[in-house]
């Protein structure tokens, strides 16, 4: 009696260790997945308060709004919409010469400082744009009758602003798709130099929607590249209100660029 007694008592000494150790294992497993809840979220890009400056560093083509494109078809006349580099400043120069016996040459240079800058005011929810200023310098000769030339020389001035919101939909921890839709004004004023012709005034309207793709391999620098749609709607007049012209145009472009992110 004694013997079983005894036995009783030990197994009971098992069980009561037994229950122990999965309770206390149970309680090891809630405050392992309580602490993993009250963790901070996977950094990711388009959290609430950071601040994207997008395409530092990038290219544009032919149809985009960034860098040297700000107004497509200046005054002068000059082809803006070469493709090349684009960032937040740059700087690009022309030549050009006829192969024709009339001598005619040209030469342009351009140079902007151009930021995109973009605010997530919640999470995936940014609102931003561009705003761009360029000067232009343009130099053309003509070969004449008789052995002379004849010259031109102007210079430009373009201010630009584009407002824009998106919204970030992420694919996974480094690809996000961005699309954004802004709509804005540019202006150019183009002066003869050394001349009395009149200035001319190009004022644009600019609808811009792209959808972008992000890549982003560290915490603070991204990868952007997007399809672009520009509207224009345009309006060349010179400074005295003569030679009204008007156009519209409807381009696809391509940007691509290196950004920077930050906060948290």
């Amino acid at each position: 009696m004694m013997e079983s007694d005894r036995i009783r008592r030990i197994r009971l000494v098992a069980l009561m260790f037994v229950l122990a150790t999965f309770s206390a294992a149970g309680a090891a497993r809630a405050e392992d997945a309580g602490a993993r809840a009250g963790a901070p979220a996977e950094r990711r890009f388009g959290g609430r308060g950071q601040v994207a400056f997008d395409n530092v560093v990038g290219v544009t083509t032919e149809g985009g709004h960034l860098g040297p494109n700000m107004v497509a078809g200046g005054p002068s006349d000059t082809v803006w919409g070469a493709t090349g580099y684009t960032g937040l400043i740059g700087f690009t120069f022309s030549d050009d010469r006829s192969a024709d016996e009339d001598g005619f040459a040209a030469t342009s240079r351009t140079v902007w400082v151009s930021p995109s800058v973009d605010v997530f005011v919640a999470d995936g929810v940014s609102i931003g744009g561009t705003i761009g200023f360029s000067y232009a310098s343009y130099d053309a000769r003509l070969s004449v009758a008789g052995g002379g030339t004849t010259s031109m020389e102007a210079e430009a001035f373009t201010l630009s602003v584009v407002p824009r919101v998106g919204y970030v939909f992420a694919l996974n921890e480094q690809f996000s798709l961005w699309p954004r839709a802004g709509f804005g004004y540019a202006g150019t004023r183009a002066d003869p130099v050394r001349s009395a012709g009149d200035a001319s005034v190009m004022n644009a309207w600019i609808g811009v929607a792209d959808v972008g793709l992000v890549y982003q391999p560290w915490e603070h620098i991204y990868l952007h590249m997007a399809p672009e749609l520009v509207l224009r709607l345009t309006r060349l007049e010179s400074s005295r209100g003569g030679a009204l012209q008007s156009s519209a145009s409807l381009e696809l472009g391509f940007t691509g660029g290196v950004g920077v992110v930050l906060g948290s």
